[in-house]
């Protein structure tokens, strides 16, 4: 019995050592890389899309306009402003592991912006639809975009209707153009 354990033992080793041989251990990161600063960044209004029921999920990307690739992680903070930039009631943008459309929650992930390149984020807001009745919903002229990780505020000029709490999700890598 104690040699047939010896043995086992004896053959579970030398497994392990053929097992690391195999194993290529490959940095997660690479070399110089350092995360946006909001001077790296450019946000812009990608695209729109609407659906029933007031429903309509925009696109925002940030552009690194540094000469080198950065990375960002997180949710941006994000506001629907008035036409004096004042926060809209229900303008504070709640951030959100999976927006409609989305096929799973998901969090944060690091992305890594190349230079020149971009990352997006989504913004989901209902209007209330045709069918709305009453007081129409308040209406932004602008919105406050802040990088995850950064303290730089960009304003934008974009008008959005919003009945509802703003939800946003966290940056992602750009699809392939």
């Amino acid at each position: 019995m104690s040699k047939l354990l010896v043995g086992i033992i004896l053959l579970a080793s030398a497994s392990a050592v053929m097992a690391q041989d195999s194993i290529k251990l490959v940095p997660n990161f690479r070399i110089g890389l350092h995360p946006c600063s909001g001077a790296d960044l450019s946000p812009r209004h990608a695209n729109d899309d609407a659906a029933m029921g007031g429903n309509l999920l925009t696109d925002y990307a940030f552009k690194n306009d540094s000469a080198s690739a950065c990375t960002l992680k997180g949710y941006p903070q994000f506001e629907l402003l008035t036409k004096a930039a004042r926060l809209l009631p229900k303008g504070r943008g709640i951030n959100s592991r999976k927006l409609m459309g989305d096929e799973a929650a998901s969090d944060p992930q690091l992305i890594t912006i190349e230079a020149g390149k971009e990352a997006v984020f989504r913004v989901y807001t209902n209007n209330g639809g045709a069918g709305h009745t009453g007081k129409p919903c308040p209406m932004s002229r602008f919105v406050r975009i802040i990088a995850p990780g950064t303290t730089r505020a960009f304003i934008l000029k974009d008008e959005i209707r919003s009945c509802q709490k703003v939800q946003v999700s966290a940056v992602r890598a750009a699809p392939p153009e």
